[in-house]
């Protein structure tokens, strides 16, 4: 049975049928007195609701059950039947069932030879880049579904989410595919400005300058250094490495001098000369090993004006995470998805 249908090698199940049955049979053995308290029917209600919206409850089931599924535990049906229920009317939670299943599937039971490294160790290198862009996209949408929860039910549920979104970043770092890598992201900022009660970007502001990574391809160029096919490209980091930016016809980049990122704008508007300027990185609060300059990454300021060119080298912070390795590369590219950069008034 093909993956989009709802549930593989179960649907036809007598044993599924019977999981469900029982479970219903258990809910209308509720006693009527019990149905009669408010309380008890709220959580009646909400365990048979499967209309679309963020359902953090069950989508935190879904990688017990899917391991239980792909284990082959006869009981996994009887144990999960509710989630059962709501999957079969729920299609957001079905979509990330899906989708995390794929993902599982291909960790666990993989239909292709991989390489082994290490003492026999599968590692997140190892793994191919379609399911860690799956993952990454799992941990970031139950990322939200957390915040939307916590929004809804005033529940502590922030450090959670951020977890999850750090894990998102840090398990992109091993996708060598820019491209792939890139998508597997795509929704980070505007989930991790949600995660910090800040607005989301707004692209159409003219006196903000939104400075994104060009991401090199396979076969690309980054700066003025060619790199190499991405699956050769690992095995020789460059001696400078710099990550490009770019905002529209704009361009800078970021540098490492010992542990000092360093940024180096040039060409910036005659409205920005001689003045100081005040950066945002909005991913900046999510990578730990980052000391920012002043402590808050979305408020970075300037020690000098920019210069009667257009230009600007501005200190950012310190880090021990260095741009010549390809996974901290990866890390540190991905933190500087978006870059503000507005005059200090």
């Amino acid at each position: 049975m093909s993956e989009q249908e709802k549930f593989e090698g179960m649907p036809n199940s007598p044993t599924s049928e019977r999981a469900l049955a029982l479970w219903l049979q258990q809910v209308l053995q509720i006693p009527a007195s019990e149905m009669d308290d408010p309380q008890k029917e709220q959580k009646v209600a909400s365990e048979l609701t499967v209309g679309n919206g963020y359902h953090p409850a069950f989508q935190q089931q879904l990688p017990d059950f899917i391991m239980a599924l792909l284990s082959n535990d006869a009981q996994a049906t009887i144990h999960y039947a509710p989630l059962l229920f709501h999957l079969a009317g729920c299609q957001d939670c079905h979509t990330s069932y899906i989708e995390l299943y794929t993902a599982m599937r291909e960790a666990i039971q993989p239909r292709e030879p991989r390489p082994m490294l290490g003492q026999g160790t599968r590692t997140l290198n190892a793994m191919p880049p379609r399911m860690l862009s799956h993952l990454c996209e799992v941990l970031i949408n139950q990322a939200e579904a957390l915040l939307y929860q916590e929004r809804h039910e005033h529940s502590n549920t922030e450090e959670a989410a951020r977890s999850l979104l750090q894990l998102a970043l840090r398990v992109s770092a091993f996708i060598a595919q820019s491209a792939v890598r890139h998508q597997a992201l795509h929704n980070l900022v505007r989930v991790a400005s949600l995660a910090d009660g800040a607005p989301s970007p707004t692209f159409n502001d003219p006196n903000v300058h939104m400075y994104t990574p060009t991401f090199s391809g396979v076969g690309g160029t980054r700066g003025k250094k060619t790199v190499r096919r991405a699956e050769t490209a690992r095995s020789a980091p460059q001696e400078h490495p710099i990550i490009q930016l770019q905002s529209h016809a704009l361009e800078g980049h970021i540098t490492q001098n010992g542990q000092m990122l360093e940024l180096h704008l040039h060409g910036l508007h005659e409205t920005l000369r001689g003045k100081l300027i005040e950066v945002a990185v909005p991913l900046g609060s999510l990578l730990e090993p980052v000391r920012w300059l002043g402590g808050d990454p979305r408020h970075l300021r300037s020690t000098t004006p920019v210069d009667a060119s257009g230009a600007i080298v501005m200190p950012l912070g310190e880090t021990t995470l260095n741009l010549t390795i390809h996974e901290e590369y990866h890390l540190l590219e991905a933190m500087f998805l978006l870059l503000e950069v507005r005059a200090i008034a």
